[in-house]
């Protein structure tokens, strides 16, 4: 099943001779269960690819489908509803409210799609994070590697179909940046999910199924060695 899918896209900046194509004809989808990077320099159309996946930015020209549903070209309500429902993101920072324990970063999640808390789910989730016993601790009382696996948790919480990592260990060391890949690709696999990780760092795409190469806004699909 594809969980992700680009038919045609494209994204321009500007017009006549100012005219930017940060990113240009892009075709390509993801299966449940599947886990690729992309790599590439600054600049390349990286994160202008992340976000018209999810729906942050509009494409300029072609369709985005997430879980096989139309996504690019519906109207922001029902888009930001479906976004909120099928997407989970972990960015570079952690980006967790610091007033709030690992928990309730959690609780925060029910909190904005007004339902009820579910402690069972929460805590097994923690639990295969290994920070089950954080979840009384504020992101102060965190190491980087623990305040990123929270992200994920929050991330995983809602039980999206597609995870977007965009450079999600670039503030770790290289022992914690592995353990956050590693912790990736396994809640992938279990859980069929599709995710991307946008990342510079190739020693880390060694447990990706693919490698995507992206370069003055065309994105190649890098041969196996």
């Amino acid at each position: 099943m594809k969980l992700i899918e680009l038919e045609n896209v494209s994204r321009s900046f500007g017009e006549g001779h100012k005219r930017v194509d940060a990113l240009k004809d892009t075709s390509f989808s993801i299966e449940e269960g599947e886990f690729i990077a992309i790599i590439g320099p600054s600049g390349s159309g990286k994160s202008t690819l992340l976000t018209i996946i999810g729906g942050l930015q509009m494409p300029s020209k072609g369709t985005v489908k997430i879980n096989e549903k139309p996504f690019s070209n519906v109207i922001e309500k029902k888009r930001a509803a479906l976004r909120f429902k099928e997407i989970g993101f972990i960015l570079q920072a952690s980006n967790l409210v610091p007033f709030l324990t690992v928990k309730d970063q959690l609780n925060l999640v029910n909190k904005v799609e007004k339902s009820k808390v579910d402690k069972e789910k929460q805590e097994k989730l923690l639990e295969e994070l290994g920070i089950l016993d954080l979840k009384d601790k504020y992101p102060s009382d965190l190491s980087g590697g623990e305040r990123q696996r929270v992200a994920i948790a929050r991330a995983l919480y809602h039980d999206p179909s597609v995870i977007l990592a965009d450079e999600p260990t670039a503030s770790l060391d290289s022992e914690k940046a592995f353990e956050v890949v590693g912790i990736l690709a396994r809640e992938t696999k279990s859980k069929k999910k599709a995710t991307i990780m946008v990342t510079h760092d190739e020693r880390l795409i060694s447990q990706c199924d693919k490698v995507y190469v992206m370069q003055d806004g065309i994105l190649t699909l890098r041969e196996s060695d």
